[in-house]
Parts: structure tokens; sequence; C-alpha cells
């Protein structure tokens, strides 16, 4: 609380006038980012404006509202149990909002089915909009014009179309303290999670860990690492079982399919890798960056019209799409809703140049 006290140049008295708690100046903060897309809805559902209208007043919002993803994915889940809750509801509250605009304009949808629109429409948007710089004003609103129609558009799946289930764990205790590890640490955040809980949770007793982890940073060191190497082994398939121009899709399908069987790992790699050591996070971030350069260069070989910065911004929509949704239990245990998301991201990636 101090360093904000500083940044805005008042003492830490002044500040706590206004904020009893770092976790209410967090809660305040995101849901400050959230009240300009609550305005736009309000609006459209008062007017009862077409879909087009939602979308120009959603990439409106989205070219000033960059930091709510971040505060969502990576600060919120510091928050203690009761602040988070409370954060969640003001999230969920928002959500409600368009999913009722969006059953307004298609009334043939299920209510789940359009909560999953909602959330995956505002993640979208959310998840792409911190790469908003690399764009011209009129890039963006086509860009992000096309990330959102794309989402809002797509017809859900059902169980009979859903790519992936789960596996069964192996029995191996390592194994079991792993899967642990990532669940928990890709739900509630790294810092919040302690030895015992993920003992508790992979059904291992006390003392035992250690014999396998010497730390709680060597499990997030070993979970994390895992993942690398589950996303390059689902590339190195893809690359070798698809033609020249079905490579960018076959990417997809491997990285869904590992995000929907294993969330916890997919989480922690897209918002957890900050508490690394500064040589294993610079390995891993080089690792990330060289895997998606990869994605990236078949999704341009397979879309060839779109450059690169237009590639990059609609990839990040789609990660943030899939890692949101792993980490929703309401909405991905929701029959169809991976199969959903391989539907909204196929629209999103591979769709129509926005090019005029």
């Amino acid at each position: 609380m101090s360093a904000v006290a500083e940044a805005v140049n008042v003492s830490p008295s002044a500040l706590y006038r206004h904020f009893s708690s770092k976790p209410d100046l967090l809660i305040a903060a995101v849901v400050t980012e959230m009240t300009p897309f609550r305005q736009v809805f309000d609006s459209c559902a008062q007017a009862d404006a077409g879909l087009d209208v939602l979308v120009d007043g959603l990439v409106g919002v989205a070219a000033d509202v960059r930091r709510l993803g971040v505060l969502w994915q990576q600060e919120a889940r510091s928050l203690p149990p009761g602040a988070f809750a409370e954060l969640r509801a003001e999230i969920r509250r928002t959500l409600g909002q368009l999913a009722a605009i969006i059953r307004a304009k298609r009334p043939e949808l299920a209510a789940a089915d359009a909560e999953l629109l909602a959330a995956s429409t505002c993640s979208a948007l959310c998840g792409a909009s911190p790469r908003s710089r690399d764009l011209t004003r009129g890039e963006f609103e086509r860009v992000f014009g096309h990330i959102a129609r794309s989402v809002l558009g797509a017809e859900p799946a059902t169980a009979a179309d859903e790519i992936g289930a789960a596996d069964h764990l192996p029995s191996a205790r390592r194994e079991r303290l792993l899967s642990a590890a990532a669940n928990l640490f890709g739900a509630r955040g790294y810092d919040t999670v302690s030895m015992e809980e993920i003992g508790a949770e992979a059904g291992v007793a006390g003392p035992t860990i250690y014999h396998h982890f010497a730390s709680k940073l060597d499990l997030l060191t070993a979970a994390v690492e895992r993942s690398m190497e589950w996303v390059w082994r689902d590339l190195y398939r893809a690359l070798a079982e698809a033609g020249d121009h079905e490579r960018g899709t076959a990417i997809l399908r491997g990285y869904l399919d590992f995000v929907d069987r294993h969330g916890g790992y997919a989480a922690i790699l897209a918002t957890e890798t900050r508490h690394l050591p500064a040589d294993v996070g610079d390995r891993i971030q080089q690792s990330r960056r060289d895997y998606f350069g990869e994605w990236l260069e078949h999704i341009r070989a397979q879309h060839v019209a779109i450059g690169e910065a237009e590639a990059r911004i609609r990839l990040d929509a789609v990660l943030a799409v899939a890692v949101d949704l792993a980490r929703t239990p309401h909405l991905r245990t929701r029959p169809g809703a991976f199969a959903t998301v391989e539907r909204i991201a196929d629209a999103v990636l591979f769709g129509p140049s926005t090019a005029p």
C-alpha cells in the first residue's frame, strides 16, 4: 500500500481512508476497469441494439482498457478466499449482463451457451488488448471487431463434439504431486498455496513430499518444465502428421487438447512463470517464444493474408479464451465446452483477413 500511496503522491494514511486493505484496493481497481464494459452492456440493453452496435462498443472499450486481463488473470488469485469470491461475483455479474444481451439477439441459445460465449468474448478482448499498441486505430478496430464477431457468432458444440477426455493420473507419488501442484497453482496462484495443501490434494503425507521435491519452488519449476515439454511434443506431432497448409490448425488442436486434459499445467504456463528463479524463468520464456513463434509461422503459412502483428493478436485472444475456460470450473464442465472453444479459435485464427 505504501508503494501505491507514493505513486499517487498521497500519504499511506490518506490511502487507507479510501481503501481499508490491499485486497479492497485490488477489487476496486478491477471493478473500475470493468465499468466501461458494463456501461456498454447497459446502453445496448436499453436501446435494444443489434450485435454490430455491441461489437462497436466492446471494441471501443477494449482500445482503452488494457489492464483488466492482467489484473484478473495474474493478480486477483492472490486475494484471500473471501475477497476473491467477492471479486468473482462482480465478474459474473458483468458476464451476466453480456450473456443476457447475447440471448436476446440469439434466442435459440441455452443460458449456459450464452454465458460461455460471453465469458469467451471478454477473455478474447482482454487477453489480446495488451498488444493493441502494435496496431493503428483503424487496424485495431478491424482486428478486434473480427475477434468479437467470431466469438459472438460461434455455434455452441455438444458433448458429442468434444475434442478430448480426462486422463487417468499415474499412481507414482511424484506425478500425483506435480498434478496437484499444477492444479492448485493454476486455480489459486503460487503464493497462496502451501506444500501441505499440495500433499493433501495428492494424497501424499507430510514429510514424504520432501523426498520428491525440496521446496514449493522446485515443484513449480518441475510443473512448468513439464508443461513446456507437453506443448512441444504436441507441436512435433502436429508437424509430422499434418500437411503443409494444415499445420497451424493441427497445432491448435494439440494445444486445446493439452488445455482440456491438463488445465492446471496450461494455467501455470500462462500466469505463474514470474515466480521462477531468474535463470529458469529466462529459459522458459525463451522456450515459450520459440513455441509460439513456430505456431505463428504456420498460422501465417495457412492464412497468408494476415500480417505478423495481427496474427499475434489473434493468437493471444485464442490463448486467453482457452486458459480462462480451463480455470473456470462451472464453464469447463459444460458438455461441449472445449469443442465450442475449438470452433471459436478456428474462426478467430483463420477467419477472413481484416485488411481494407
